[in-house]
């Protein structure tokens, strides 16, 4: 992957190292693992009113909902409900 997010790291019980990149995606915030050589359509998709990448999952909906969103809006309904 061009600008992966990240790198995941394994060792087998024989002692080979097996290492993937990685992305979180933005809208539900889960850790896609980016096989070598793995095709483009199967990974998920980019996501391009938050311009970021999305997984498979959140691919399929028609909704920009990006996980930053929702906890401010959890943190905003928290401090409402302290001033009350």
């Amino acid at each position: 992957m061009r600008n992966a997010g990240g790198q995941a790291t394994w060792i087998n019980p024989a002692g080979n190292e097996i290492a993937m990149d990685t992305y979180t995606c933005s809208h539900c915030n889960s850790i896609v693992l980016v096989k070598p050589k793995q095709d483009p359509s199967e990974l998920g998709g980019f996501c391009r009113l938050c311009m970021k990448h999305i997984c498979k999952n959140c691919a399929c909906k028609a909704e920009c909902s990006p996980f930053e969103k929702k906890l401010e809006e959890m943190e905003r309904r928290e401090r409402f409900r302290s001033l009350i």
